[in-house]
């Protein structure tokens, strides 16, 4: 894409921990985007990134939207998208290309700084069901705290080589086989072994404890009205990005209480996708 052409789109996912933009040729089918990601407090590196474009139709949604449009009141019109609505559309989009088809109603659980469950029933109507303040910025402040680290793709790739059975305190640690009607594998007390103090351990623990519960509450929340299959669970955000053991844990975990896990590809970009549906609605 040539950069400062007229009649671009932009459509940005200004969350706490970061900036997620994508850019389409004016009309494009909204599959064929270039994306970008940036820390959302780097409010120059964004304005600098923006400024490449000439004109496009720019909208927003997320934490930092209405901030950005105040950034450039009298300049350019931002179009706001409100954020569970632009996760009901960005995912519509996107699942054109994912290879797989959600039950109709399904859940979409937005893994971001923090984590948000979105029921998404027939027509693409959404509603928030449920959350936790389990996410990416748990991931980053334990990481801090346990391991002087708060780099996200660092911790990521941690987690990847770790153990974190040598952290977890498991079923098999207290009781012998068949003592209880659990696997031993299940965890007992997220970090509460700790055994080991190597880091890739403890990345893994800190990805465990997430994941885990993350996934208890979505399966909970799949089953809640009764749905025989459980309905489905649709994974997307910006902290399953290149995150292999926290999708691993997420995917055994639905699969316990039933459900199918599925992760939408491209997700971290669902927000960004979505605004700008929701501003190519508004045009005459």
């Amino acid at each position: 894409m040539k950069e400062g052409a007229a009649g671009e789109e932009i459509g940005l996912d200004l969350g706490a921990t970061l900036t997620k933009a994508v850019v389409i040729e004016a009309d494009a089918p909204l599959t064929d985007f270039s994306s970008y990601l940036f820390p959302s407090g780097d409010r120059a590196s964004i304005a600098a990134f923006l400024a490449r474009w000439k004109d496009p139709l720019l909208s927003a949604t997320g934490a930092g939207a209405r901030r950005l449009a105040r950034q450039f009141t009298g300049e350019r019109p931002v179009v706001i998208a409100d954020e569970f609505e632009a996760w009901g559309l960005g995912e519509e989009a996107l699942l054109d290309g994912a290879g797989f088809v959600p039950s109709t109603p399904h859940l979409l659980v937005s893994l971001g700084t923090g984590t948000s469950i979105l029921r998404v029933e027939r027509g693409g109507k959404v509603v928030r069901v449920g959350g936790t303040g389990l996410g990416g910025g748990t991931l980053q402040g334990f990481g801090r705290l346990l391991l002087d680290e708060p780099d996200y793709d660092t911790l990521s790739s941690l987690a990847a080589q770790g153990d974190r059975r040598r952290v977890d305190l498991l079923v098999r640690d207290l009781y012998s086989a068949g003592e209880i009607p659990l696997s031993g594998d299940l965890t007992a007390a997220n970090l509460g072994r700790v055994a080991s103090r190597d880091p890739r351990d403890l990345a893994h623990a800190i990805v465990g404890l997430i994941g885990e519960n993350v996934g208890l509450l979505a399966g909970a929340l799949a089953r809640s009205d009764g749905a025989q299959p459980p309905l489905d669970i649709v994974y997307a955000g910006a902290t399953l990005r290149a995150n292999s053991a926290l999708r691993d844990v997420l995917a055994f975990v639905t699969s316990l209480v039933g459900a199918t896990a599925r992760f939408l590809p491209h997700g971290e970009f669902v927000g960004a996708i979505g605004a700008l549906v929701a501003a190519r609605r508004l045009r005459p």
